[in-house]
């Protein structure tokens, strides 16, 4: 009886769950259908560089694009009904604390969308330069772009929040989970070449490119200890060690390395923020390169 009980119970929630997934993909073609679409497809042409009438395009946008601009892609991993609502409150708070006066947000598929803030004198700030933390809820995710002026600007900050968005993806971000073009940017230049990269890391890193937590922790030392100037001191602060425990993770890495950290240090400290950025994708073995490479050379393009 039981069985049967529960066998009939998850045969009513796969009904009921099919019923509401229809019932709100018909709703949201036909909302798309309307004015969203429409904004949509103007917006497009903008981005795609086609000839638009500016000032009937920014009638219909409500947004003024001869301004300063900021372009944000904002999803996330699940998709509720009431998704879009969370998606624009966050992308509105995040516009907001970057300075902007005026928004756009456009729907860009489920549990997705596009946004952009402008300001009519300065251009906005940078999410990554903000003074406090940007605090995102544990299921949505933000790429910015650079801040840009006028169409141009608008075209190209748009363009990098998507890159910034590819990246961040097969990166290792921190838990605010917000992926800035500014603060991926290294990683954009150096990794176009997949295989080229991953090799780099390697043979810079020797030893210390090994996926495990104690050559981490040394990459880790010894990139914090680059990243302040070799300010021991520093160093121990900022990780929360001992001073000896980083010197002894220096000479330890000194030791691995076959070299000192003065020499070649621009190329160590490279290397380090590539595998920081990057992890196992170019820590492990040279088989495991193949997704790396496809995943890079899909943002290049």
């Amino acid at each position: 009886m039981m069985r049967s009980i529960s066998a009939d119970l998850f045969e009513g929630m796969e009904t009921l769950s099919a019923a509401v997934t229809e019932r709100f993909a018909a709703e949201r073609n036909r909302w798309l259908a309307g004015p969203v679409s429409e904004r949509f497809e103007l917006v497009s042409s903008i981005l795609e560089g086609k000839p638009v009438d500016t000032k009937r395009a920014m009638l219909r946008l409500g947004y003024e694009l001869t301004q300063h601009h900021i372009a944000l892609v904002v999803w996330q991993d699940e998709i509720p009904p009431d998704g879009s609502h969370e998606l624009g409150t966050t992308a509105l708070r995040l516009l907001e604390q970057a300075g902007c006066s005026s928004m756009l947000l456009l729907p860009a598929g489920a549990g997705r969308l596009w946004a952009w803030g402008g300001r009519a004198t300065g251009r906005p700030g940078e999410l990554r330069r903000a003074g406090k933390p940007v605090g995102l809820p544990s299921h949505i995710h933000v790429a910015s772009g650079l801040p840009g002026d006028g169409v141009a600007g608008f075209r190209r900050s748009h363009e990098q929040a998507i890159t910034a968005e590819r990246v961040g993806r097969i990166t290792e971000q921190g838990p605010n989970r917000l992926c800035d073009y500014g603060a991926l940017e290294l990683v954009i230049l150096l990794g176009n070449d997949a295989e080229a990269t991953a090799d780099f890391v390697r043979r810079e890193l020797g030893p210390l490119a090994e996926d495990n937590k104690t050559m981490a922790a040394l990459r880790e030392s010894v990139r914090c200890l680059l990243d302040n100037e070799r300010a021991v001191a520093v160093t121990a602060k900022h990780l929360h060690i001992a001073k000896n425990t980083v010197v002894y993770r220096v000479k330890k890495a000194e030791q691995l390395l076959g070299r000192s950290l003065r020499e070649d240090h621009l190329r160590l400290h490279l290397a380090l923020y590539l595998a920081e950025r990057l992890g196992s994708a170019v820590l492990a073995e040279r088989d495991s390169a193949a997704g790396l490479e496809n995943s890079i050379r899909a943002v290049s393009r």
